[in-house]
Parts: C-alpha cells; sequence; structure tokens
C-alpha cells in the first residue's frame, strides 16, 4: 500500500497532468452544459434543452473520447515517470523488485483518474436530468449501460497507457494510443469484410455496452465476449509493462 500510495502522491504533484486530466473529466462536462444552457436561454425555440437523454449520448461521446485522452496521459506518465525521473536505479538498489515496482503503477494512476471520471460522469448524468425540461430523459437503464462502457473503455485505455509508456517515451505511447483510439479502431471496426475478428478490437468491445456511442459502427456480440476482450487488452499490456520492467537497464 505504501508504493501505491507513493504512485499516486508522484502523480498527484504533477499540476499540469492533473488540470489536463481534470479539464477533459469533470471540465469538459462542465463547459459542454454551460454551452447548452446558454444557447437554450438565448433563443429557447432554435435550442431545445440542455439536457435529456440525447444531451446525455452527446455527453457520453465527449467523456468517451476526452477522457480517453485523459486516460492515456496519466497512464503513459505512469508507466515512464520512475525512469524519466532518474529514480527507477535507486528504487531498484533498494531491493524492491521490479515487479512490484511496475505492479504499483496501474492501481495508482486507477485512484488518481477514476475519481475524476466518475465525477464528470455524475455530473453528466445530474444535468441530463436536472435540464431535461420536455425533453425524454434517460432511464436508469441507459445510465447503467453507459457507466459500464465509459468506465470498461477508461480502465483498459489506461492499462495501455501504463503498459507502453514502460517501453516507449511517453510522447511517443501517447501519439500511437490517440491515433489507435481515434483513428485506427473505429476504421477497423468499420472494415465489414473483417467480419468477426472486429470483436477482438477494444474499443468495439467497450461500446458493446453503450451501442449509440458508436454512431453506428458497433459490432455485435455477447457481454461474456465483450468482458472476455477487455480483460485481455488489460492483462497483456499489463504482462507486457512488466516483462519489459523486470529486463530494462536500470
Amino acid at each position: 500500500m505504501r508504493l501505491i500510495s507513493a504512485e499516486i502522491l508522484k502523480l498527484r504533484r504533477r499540476r499540469g497532468l492533473m488540470i489536463w486530466t481534470g479539464l477533459m473529466t469533470v471540465g469538459s462536462v462542465v463547459i459542454a452544459y454551460s454551452v447548452l444552457l446558454a444557447l437554450h436561454l438565448a433563443a429557447p425555440h432554435n435550442h431545445g434543452p440542455a439536457g435529456g437523454l440525447n444531451n446525455l449520448q452527446h455527453m457520453m461521446w465527449l467523456l468517451a473520447n476526452l477522457g480517453g485522452v485523459a486516460a492515456i496521459l496519466l497512464g503513459t506518465t505512469a508507466g515512464a515517470q520512475d525512469v524519466s525521473a532518474g529514480v527507477f536505479r535507486d528504487l531498484v538498489v533498494t531491493g524492491r523488485s521490479r515487479k512490484t515496482l511496475f505492479r504499483v503503477r496501474f492501481p495508482g494512476a486507477l485512484a488518481v483518474y477514476l475519481p475524476m471520471l466518475a465525477t464528470g460522469f455524475v455530473l453528466a448524468v445530474a444535468g441530463a436530468y436536472a435540464f431535461a425540461g420536455s425533453s425524454v430523459a434517460p432511464t436508469l437503464h441507459d445510465v447503467v449501460h453507459y457507466g459500464i462502457a465509459i468506465g470498461s473503455l477508461a480502465v483498459v485505455t489506461l492499462a495501455l497507457g501504463v503498459g507502453l509508456g514502460t517501453i516507449i517515451p511517453p510522447r511517443i505511447a501517447t501519439g500511437v494510443l490517440v491515433g489507435w483510439g481515434a483513428i485506427l479502431a473505429p476504421l477497423l471496426i468499420g472494415i465489414s469484410n473483417l467480419g468477426g475478428a472486429r470483436k477482438g478490437i477494444d474499443v468495439a468491445a467497450a461500446m458493446h455496452f453503450a451501442p449509440d456511442l458508436g454512431k453506428g459502427g458497433t459490432i455485435a456480440m455477447s457481454a461474456g465476449t465483450a468482458v472476455i476482450v477487455l480483460a485481455i487488452w488489460t492483462v497483456i499490456a499489463l504482462r507486457v509493462g512488466e516483462f519489459w520492467t523486470r529486463r530494462v537497464d536500470a
């Protein structure tokens, strides 16, 4: 627990990282609702209520994308910060195993990231009900499934960030993962010739729980298959990162 607490503290001390993570999770929802409310108040006949199911879908899409970028930034930083700060050798010399030093990175990053994502999600749901007006309000079923989709995608993305950030420089790892999540994965999901192979894509598996977030690009699969795919991505990312940490020069 001490090592995990130390990881949390190291991440929280990076003020720039914390500010950007907060802006892309909590801040994005607050700004979006502020704009929608202003438009509705200024021209209620042209712009409907700021809440409701339709706007909640937009908020979830916003969290899936900007929240994903925040997870990548936080994950790659957590994976590389010991080496980039020049303290990895000192930690190894103290007798702590490399495996242990790596295994505390993901829980530490998760403990920092999830409260911010959860706050953004709660604000998005609360706004959908509070500002619904005459619009159709989301059901409990909608909220639960959005939560599963956003949460599962965030956890996998964070694990990928930690694993890849351990192997290559954080900036390169960030670019690779942003390109995968924003460009390559949606492109592969849209190629029908790939058939069932598309079920193995992490984004497709996460979006299975909230099909409308995929904007028509979701892949039919069972919930069990989606969970297995997400678990495989997470385990492989962390195993590869641990393998590299155990063999890299201190």
